[in-house]
């Protein structure tokens, strides 16, 4: 009977022991060897110095928490559409990538599209709901880069109290545009302000659009658009030589011309997104149970030498949350 006892013994500890060796080697995978626990696909829509931000900042927070256990793949389609889709494609064949994380409008479109499995983060996108790609219980959270254009009229008006006409410049094509136009319109007429239309379809047609534009109002506006950022040196200087304004959404493209922007801070709403993929990850909460989230657009950056060169200045009520930059020219 004791000699029985000691064989059970023996036989507990070496099942302990090979026990104990499983949940070391797993525990040993991640931390021991170096290798990550997740890997993240990054399907960035083009290189742009916002988008960048967005990048930068969701993958500092996930470094920050995870360390070791969280790794990236980047692919940049520089704003091609078929290398959108064949990156998306890859993307979703690969078992390595437990999750993508798509930066702007068309990655998301591509991704989304094609992967209905893994967790999709989402940044640099204006209106996720109208893309048709939110569904009750789906696989996409993360934010929306959505303008508070009511707290941007406003603090236009502080800038520029005599403002009475407004071109809004979009591309027709951009559904996120179009949406933050028809927005900017509205609050333009609840404060009294004419707005008009100025849509953008080809790169061809800017010069001529903005120049009609700049003949019959006080003010360009434009709201977070791929068309407008790409020729923000050449609708600044048309501005410049009517001695007319341009206000914009994104905070990066001020100094390059435009007077002024209280856009999202893209490197905020980036580490905000990553923070949303932690959760996922790490908690195991499912995308869809997570709401987009909204970015604040607290600060209002100005242009130093073209708010000099229009003879104005900056408010008391806007000096406490400006930030004043300088202008430099885009190569």
């Amino acid at each position: 009977m004791e000699k029985t006892m000691q064989k059970i013994g023996l036989a507990c500890v070496v099942l302990i022991g090979i026990i104990g060796s499983i949940v070391f080697f797993k525990k040993r995978s991640s931390s021991v060897t170096g290798k990550p626990r997740w890997t993240i696909g990054i399907l960035q829509t083009a290189t742009h110095p916002a988008l960048d931000d967005v990048r930068k900042g969701f993958m500092q927070v996930l470094e920050e928490k995870l360390g070791k256990d969280i790794a990236f793949v980047v692919r940049n389609g520089e704003g091609t559409i078929g290398n959108i889709h064949a990156i998306a494609q890859q993307f979703h064949a690969r078992d390595s990538i437990d999750a993508i994380f798509a930066v702007a409008t068309p990655a998301v479109q591509a991704i989304a599209s094609l992967e209905k499995k893994k967790p999709i983060f989402i940044a640099a996108v204006t209106a996720p709901e109208k893309l048709g790609i939110m569904n009750p219980k789906g696989n996409i959270c993360g934010t929306s880069d959505m303008t508070n254009v009511e707290q941007q009229i406003e603090s236009m008006r502080l800038l520029l109290p005599s403002l009475k006409t407004v071109s809004i410049l979009f591309s027709p094509s951009e559904i996120n545009s179009v949406v933050v136009a028809e927005k900017m319109r509205d609050v333009l007429l609840k404060n009294g302000i004419t707005s008009h239309p100025v849509a953008i379809i080809t790169q061809a047609e800017i010069s001529t659009a903005v120049i009609s534009a700049l003949s019959k109002s006080d003010a360009l506006l434009a709201p977070t658009d791929n068309v407008v950022a790409s020729a923000i040196t050449l609708i600044a200087d048309l501005a410049h030589k009517a001695r007319k304004p341009l206000i914009v959404s994104d905070n990066t493209l001020v100094k390059f011309g435009a007077l002024m922007a209280q856009g999202v801070n893209y490197f905020e709403s980036g580490k905000q997104t990553g923070l949303i993929a932690y959760e996922v990850l790490l908690h195991n909460k499912a995308p869809y149970q997570i709401p987009i989230m909204f970015s604040e657009s607290k600060e209002v950056f100005i242009n130093r030498q073209v708010l000099q060169d229009l003879g104005l200045t900056i408010p008391a009520a806007l000096k406490d949350r400006s930030i004043v930059v300088e202008n430099e020219r885009r190569s």
